[in-house]
Parts: structure tokens; C-alpha cells; sequence
């Protein structure tokens, strides 16, 4: 990034000491830099390029062998399927604070999300952009066919110009003020052979993956995720498993599959959603509490409560130490 940017005319010791980086850092082979100082890097550059486009800039830039095994374990694949499906177990190769994650759950899409741990204002949506890009520019880089996106999925909000953004990713619908960052290919795209594709160096580089520590964990973000959409879910008296899995660019099965990743349920965070909304609204009837949680009629809200309430003794009794047994 930081030799992308002195091509684009940032004096590089200058830049260095502007986000904080002792040139020592910069020495030798496989040097890793904070998160702190790659956002602040982010930050700098859109600042004194005034440039809101430049991680698409940059990103479309990508050369291959940058980041060394992580791109040799994605070129040596048979397939763009297959080296995608490398982005996610391998991604500390280059960072321990993204994760990524392949899925497809029916016969005519694949979607490739994009998280990141810690991070957030202008310098995480910059960081995001570069990710995603960057991915897809290998691939393109590898591929002889076309390869856009039919979806992109952003959380950042959408600027004043698009150009940019037709540029790097296509013809596709681009989505902002999404809940997660992702791009979605026809499945058919995962099948595209890749120019590259070594079966024997990727037998050779499985042992070297293999060290790799794990990606890191994503327990909390599909949670918050699930409430906030839960939450405008409410808001339109439109709640369903499957309204909210399509509001998150996902499947009902893949966000069932997250949340029990997260040590949680679909129903225990839809109770929690309602419990919140309930509360927040104060002594209302039970027809208001109906239409405010969801619900067909003021039965189904009694029921609900009953249930709510068997739940809340039941934890009580497991934090007094109170057990049953048969």
C-alpha cells in the first residue's frame, strides 16, 4: 500500500512518520504493521490525495505475489471457486484482524463476505473497499474471462459518484448502508479455471498453511448483526427468518448456521428483539404490543410473555445454583 501510494506522489518518509511508523519497521522481509497505523494510513492518504476513491484505486492495482504464501495458495488452485475458498481459512497470512467467508447456499450464487474485528469510521470503510477489491483483482488477474459481480454489498453509506465504483466492480447492483461487506458471483463463476493453477505446488504449500493460527473469532458480529436488522425489521412490521437472512445478503440456513457459531438461536435473539421493543415502549395495551412486536394478535403476545417468563425463572434457578433432575 505504502509503495502504491509514493506512486501516486506521497513523499514516503513523510507518509511514515505521519501515521506514526518508525522506518525500522519497514526493514526486512515480512514486516506487519498495528491496525492503528494501517487505518491512520488509510486516512492520510484519502486526505492528502484528496481522493474518496483511492482504496478502489489502489485496490485495482493489485499485483500478484504481494502477500506471498496467501497469494501462491490462491493462484495454485484449479479453480476461482477453489482459490476463493483460501481467502478465509489462510487469512492470517496477511492480517489477524479480517476474516473472510465463502458460501453458497443455492445452485446459482457464491458470496464472499468481508469482516473486520476492530475498526470503525471512515478508515474501516476505506480498509474494507481494499479487501474486497484487491481479492477480486487477483482473480480477474487469473482468469480468462470476465469476472464482476452480480452484488456487491457495502455497509458504508453511498457517495456522490459512483464512477469509481462502475469501474472496479461492474454492472452489478452495488448495495450501500448493506449489514456486511461482500460480493456475489454467479455460481457458475466458482468453475472458471484459473490460468495459474499448480496441483503440485499446492501440495507443497498445504504444510506451510497448515501453521497458520486460525481465523480469528467472529462471536459477536453476527449477533449485533442480526438485532440491528431486527430491529428495522420491527420497525416495518415485517419480521421473519427469511426477511431478515435476505436484509443480511444471506440464507435463512447460513444465518441460522452463524448464530449458533455465536452460541446463540434465531428465536433467542428475536425473544431479545422484542423484549427490548417491549420495553422501550412503556404500559401499552396488548393489541399495541402485538403490532409493535410483531405479532398476529394479543394472543400470541400472551403466550409469548408466558414463555418470556418461564425463560427469565429458569435462569434465575441456573444462577442460584437451583437444578432439576429426573
Amino acid at each position: 500500500m505504502i509503495a502504491r501510494l509514493v506512486e501516486a506522489g506521497l513523499d514516503r518518509d513523510r507518509l511514515l512518520r505521519a501515521c506514526g511508523l518508525p522506518d525500522w519497521v519497514m526493514t526486512g522481509p515480512g514486516a506487519h504493521v498495528s491496525n492503528d497505523h494501517f487505518s491512520r494510513l488509510w486516512e492520510i492518504a484519502e486526505q492528502w490525495l484528496d481522493d474518496p476513491d483511492v482504496a478502489l484505486h489502489i485496490a485495482s492495482r493489485y499485483e500478484l505475489s504481494t502477500t506471498r504464501l496467501y497469494d501462491y495458495l490462491f493462484t495454485s488452485a484449479p479453480t476461482v471457486g477453489a482459490g476463493l475458498a483460501t481467502c478465509g481459512p489462510y487469512v492470517t497470512a496477511v492480517t489477524s484482524n479480517h476474516r473472510f467467508d465463502l458460501f453458497q447456499e443455492n445452485e446459482e450464487e457464491a458470496t464472499l463476505s468481508l469482516e473486520m474485528i476492530e475498526g470503525d469510521g471512515r478508515a474501516r470503510e476505506l480498509t474494507q473497499l481494499w479487501g474486497l477489491v484487491a481479492v477480486l483483482t487477483r482473480a480477474r488477474a487469473v482468469v480468462n474471462a470476465p469476472l464482476d459481480p452480480i452484488r456487491v454489498a457495502l455497509r458504508q453509506s453511498a457517495p456522490r459518484n459512483l464512477r469509481a465504483f462502475r469501474e472496479v466492480f461492474g454492472s452489478g447492483e452495488i448495495e450501500f448502508d448493506a449489514q456486511m461487506d461482500a460480493m456475489t458471483f454467479r455460481a457458475a463463476d466458482m468453475d472458471l479455471p484459473l490460468t495459474t493453477a499448480d496441483p503440485a505446488l499446492a501440495e507443497v504449500l498445504q504444510p506451510l498453511a497448515a501453521t497458520l493460527p486460525p481465523p480469528p473469532p467472529l462471536e459477536l458480529s453476527w449477533p449485533e448483526r442480526v438485532g440491528a436488522a431486527l430491529a428495522e425489521a420491527l420497525d416495518q412490521g415485517e419480521v421473519s427468518l427469511e426477511r431478515v437472512a435476505r436484509r443480511l445478503a444471506t440464507s435463512p440456513r447460513t444465518l441460522q448456521r452463524r448464530l449458533t457459531e455465536s452460541g446463540t438461536t434465531w428465536r433467542r435473539e428475536l425473544d431479545r428483539a422484542r423484549l427490548h421493543r417491549a420495553a422501550a415502549a412503556g404500559p401499552v395495551s396488548r393489541a399495541r404490543q402485538a403490532q409493535l412486536l410483531g405479532y398476529a394478535d394479543a394472543a400470541s403476545v400472551r403466550r409469548a410473555a408466558q414463555r418470556w417468563n418461564v425463560a427469565a425463572q429458569a435462569r434465575s434457578f441456573v444462577e442460584a445454583g437451583i437444578v432439576t433432575g429426573s
